[in-house]
């Protein structure tokens, strides 16, 4: 992928130094409104997607994790712009369907695992500390998002909150997933 060259200004526009950012149709709002913190989060767990991704060149799932990284991007549109603008109809929402197909990702893991009946210790391999830290952001981001809907009564975006629970759910078999491979490679090099 080659990369292009963009002007200074373009990435340094100064818009927000007052405190300021702006929406998808151009409303500015105070960077602390709970939008910004939705953002954020989704943001941040898209990031540390892309380090499980980087991390694992071989990741049997790495299309799943792609998809998820893509995912956050459509939830992150329909948080950022509000359902009063008319964008909003015209982007490409999160349905039960994108729901449903990351519930069967689920299932097809946890059958080819055993799920331990007691707490997990985050840690037990590499790629299970990191799948735990994106559970555990995921889930910050659900709570953020939980706490938008229920502040700003924005109904429209409760398919994107229940996409966020399923996911930290997928995650946490994941990270279960990357324990129990760990555990048989090790027991293979004894």
């Amino acid at each position: 992928m080659g990369a292009r060259k963009i002007p200074f200004d373009r990435i340094t526009t100064r818009g927000g130094d007052e405190g300021f950012s702006t929406l998808y149709n151009g409303e500015r709002r105070s960077k602390d409104d709970l939008v910004f913190h939705v953002l954020g989060d989704l943001d941040e767990l898209n990031s540390f997607l892309g380090w499980v991704k980087a991390e694992e060149l071989n990741l049997p799932f790495r299309n799943e994790i792609e998809s998820l990284q893509s995912n956050l991007f459509r939830i992150g549109a329909e948080v950022a712009t509000p359902t009063s603008d008319p964008r909003f109809h015209s982007l490409d929402h999160l349905t039960d369907q994108d729901i449903s197909i990351l519930e069967i990702s689920e299932k097809k893991v946890l059958e080819s695992i055993a799920i331990p009946d007691r707490f997990v210790l985050p840690g037990g391999s590499p790629l299970s500390a990191r799948l735990d830290i994106c559970r555990t952001v995921c889930r910050r981001a659900e709570r953020s998002l939980v706490a938008l809907i229920r502040s700003r009564g924005l109904q429209e975006l409760a398919a994107c909150q229940r996409y966020l629970n399923r996911m930290s759910d997928y995650l946490y078999v994941l990270a279960r997933w990357a324990d129990q491979r760990w555990m048989n490679q090790k027991g293979e090099q004894v």
